[in-house]
C-alpha cells in the first residue's frame, strides 16, 4: 500500500505559490504592424495579445511610417511583416538590446530574402510564416497560435506561465510541455531506480505538479488549501506503477525498459487526460475523479497485457530477443494509455451536464 505521506507536500505547496506569483507577474509585449501587410493579417497579430487578462501589457506600433522605439520593461516584440524591406534591421536592433523578437510573415520567402538582400538575416528560428499560397482561415489561425504559443514559451521559460494566464493561445503548448518534461523525467526515473517502491512517491510528485501546471496554464486558482484537493490525483499514477509491476514481471531481464517505458505512457495518459479536462472547462475541485475513471479504465486495459506473448520470454534470453519482446511490450502498453485517456473523456462528457 502507497504511504501518502511519502509525498513531498511542501514542494507542492511551493508550487502553488509560483503559481500565484506567476499569476501576479506582468507580462509586456509591444507587436509592430508592417503597415504593408494586408489588414486581415494585422489584425489577427494584433488580436492574439489583446487581453483583458491584468497581467497583460501591451503597445503597438507601426512602421515603416513611424520611428521604432521598444518600451522599458518589454519581454516581448512581435512583428507582423508584410512586404516592407526593414524588417530585418528593426529586429536586428531589438536583439541588440537583449529583447526576444518574433517575426510572423505574411509572406515568408520574401521577408526573409529582403532582410538578407538589406544585410540583417532573420535566424530561422525567430520566424514564423503563414504557408504560401493558403488563406487566412480559420484552421491557419489555429495552427500559427499554436506555434506562436510554443515558440513563446521556449524562448522566455522564467514568465511562461504568465504568458499562458495573459494569452489563452499560449495555454495549450504550455500544457504539451509539462506533459513531455515530465514524461521523459518519469521514464528516466523508471529506467534508473531499481529499488522496488522507490520511484513511486517521485514519479507522483510529477505527476501532481505536472496536473497543478496544467489547471493553471488555464486559470484555475491555485492555493495552499486548494492544494490538498489535488492529492487524490496520485491514484492515477499509483494504477500506471501497478501496471508497470504487471508487465515487468514477465521480463525480469528487462523490467527496468519497460518500467521506462510505463512511467513515460503513464504519465502522458494522465497528462493528457488532464489537458482536455481543463481545456472543456473542467475545475480542480473534480479533477480527482476524473483522473480515477481513468484510472479504472487503464486497469481494464492492462489485464489484455497478460495474454501477449511478448511477455513468454525467459530471464536470461539474448539481448537483441529481449529487447524486442520489451519494446513489444512497451507498445502494447500504449493501449493502456489510451484507454485511461478515453476514460477520462467518457467521465467529462457524463459529468458536463450536472456541472451546468
Amino acid at each position: 500500500m502507497f504511504d501518502f505521506k511519502s509525498i513531498d507536500i511542501k514542494s507542492l505547496i511551493t508550487e502553488a505559490l509560483d503559481i500565484e506569483r506567476a499569476r501576479k507577474t506582468v507580462v509586456s509585449v509591444q507587436v509592430l504592424l508592417d503597415e504593408t501587410a494586408s489588414p486581415e493579417f494585422q489584425v489577427f497579430v494584433r488580436s492574439g495579445f489583446s487581453s483583458s487578462s491584468v497581467n497583460s501589457r501591451l503597445t503597438v506600433g507601426y512602421y515603416p511610417s513611424q520611428d521604432i522605439s521598444v518600451m522599458e520593461g518589454t519581454d516581448l516584440v512581435v512583428m507582423a511583416a508584410g512586404q516592407t524591406s526593414e524588417t530585418g534591421a528593426i529586429a536586428a536592433t531589438i536583439r541588440q538590446a537583449d529583447i526576444p523578437v518574433l517575426v510572423i510573415a505574411e509572406h515568408g520567402n520574401q521577408v526573409i530574402q529582403s532582410a538578407k538582400d538589406a544585410g540583417h538575416p532573420l535566424p530561422s528560428d525567430a520566424l514564423i510564416s503563414l504557408p504560401a499560397g493558403q488563406p487566412l482561415d480559420e484552421e491557419i489561425k489555429g495552427k500559427l497560435a499554436d506555434k506562436i504559443g510554443s515558440w513563446i514559451i521556449d524562448h522566455d521559460r522564467e514568465k511562461r506561465l504568465s504568458f499562458s494566464l495573459a494569452y489563452p493561445f499560449v495555454r495549450r503548448p504550455l500544457a504539451q510541455d509539462a506533459i513531455q518534461l515530465t514524461a521523459a523525467q518519469n521514464a528516466g526515473i523508471g529506467v534508473l531506480v531499481f529499488v522496488p517502491g522507490a520511484d513511486l512517491p517521485v514519479m507522483t510528485l510529477n505527476q501532481i505538479k505536472m496536473v497543478l501546471q496544467i489547471a493553471a496554464a488555464y486559470g484555475e486558482p491555485l492555493d495552499k488549501d486548494r492544494i490538498k484537493e489535488i492529492i487524490p490525483t496520485i491514484a492515477g499514477a499509483l494504477v500506471c506503477r501497478g501496471i508497470a509491476r504487471k508487465v515487468a514481471g514477465f521480463v525480469p531481464a528487462l523490467g527496468w525498459l519497460v518500467k521506462g517505458g510505463m512511467g513515460y505512457l503513464g504519465t502522458l495518459a494522465i497528462g493528457e487526460a488532464a489537458l482536455t479536462y481543463f481545456e472543456q472547462g473542467g475545475s480542480i475541485a473534480g479533477v480527482a475523479g476524473m483522473l480515477s475513471q481513468a484510472g479504472n479504465a487503464a486497469s481494464d486495459a492492462a489485464m489484455k497485457i497478460r495474454n501477449q506473448r511478448a511477455y513468454q520470454v525467459v530471464s536470461d534470453a539474448a539481448g537483441p530477443v529481449a529487447r524486442r519482446a520489451a519494446s513489444k511490450a512497451v507498445g502494447v502498453a500504449g493501449d493502456v494509455a489510451q484507454s485511461a485517456l478515453k476514460g477520462a473523456m467518457d467521465y467529462r462528457k457524463r459529468n458536463r451536464g450536472a456541472k451546468n
